[in-house]
């Protein structure tokens, strides 16, 4: 199984990037968790990796913010009629750009070992995917906590703890980030965490910490 990170705010050479974020998971089944401001980049990075934006057996929205959806339009185009998870408010939008669109209103299991946290402050979820080595937690902006998103993933999955929570923690504080150690073996700050979230995470749990950018691949 493989996450690979198609846009971080963190460049790469060789890769196209902006202020955004999008994963490809590749194990189960194939699925996008958000996408970034621009399909052109989605399409770019993705063809560097070697990989296709097509044939993805559904898509995932954190939350309905231009820097997690902007690329979507694209990836409908090339996946047409696949399910899109996502918080309520654009039904009609997600329908336009060619996904069925399941709007997630509570917390729980979407597909075959992936599990939402449902919109926590009515509007922002995380899933959970059942992987080789435990359960990953993937984050989109964190709006609400990535503690609280985190707990509520793992209250939905039935996992006590988290392998690995991977994306963007809002410029998290120390107290929050000291919560998510307890709640994770390996942290992968990304996206809006910002520099001192990581810093301090590197500093303070090295053994948990993995540095992740645009193009970033990670085996499981």
């Amino acid at each position: 199984m493989r996450l690979l990170v198609l846009n971080d705010n963190a460049p790469s050479k060789g890769f196209l990037n902006d202020w955004g974020w999008s994963l490809l998971v590749e194990g189960r089944t194939r699925f996008l968790f958000d996408a970034d401001t621009r399909g052109e980049i989605l399409l770019h990075n993705s063809e560097v990796l070697g990989v296709s934006l097509k044939s993805l057996g559904f898509a995932v929205l954190s939350h309905w913010h231009y820097d997690h959806y902007g690329g979507l339009s694209l990836v409908g185009e090339l996946n047409p009629g696949i399910p899109l998870y996502a918080p309520p408010g654009n039904r009609m939008r997600g329908m336009h750009w060619g996904f069925q669109v399941r709007e997630v209103t509570r917390a729980g299991e979407i597909e075959a070992g992936v599990w939402t946290s449902g919109p926590l402050s009515g509007f922002e979820q995380a899933v959970g995917v059942e992987t080789p080595s435990g359960l990953v937690v993937i984050v989109g902006c964190s709006h609400p906590g990535v503690d609280r998103l985190t707990r509520a993933v793992l209250e939905a999955s039935g996992y006590e703890k988290a392998h690995l929570v991977i994306g963007g923690f809002h410029y998290p504080s120390a107290r929050t980030l000291d919560r998510l150690s307890e709640l994770t073996e390996f942290i992968a700050p990304a996206h809006c965490s910002g520099d001192e979230a990581k810093a301090y995470v590197r500093k303070k749990y090295p053994e948990k910490f993995v540095g992740v950018r645009t193009g970033s691949v990670i085996e499981l």
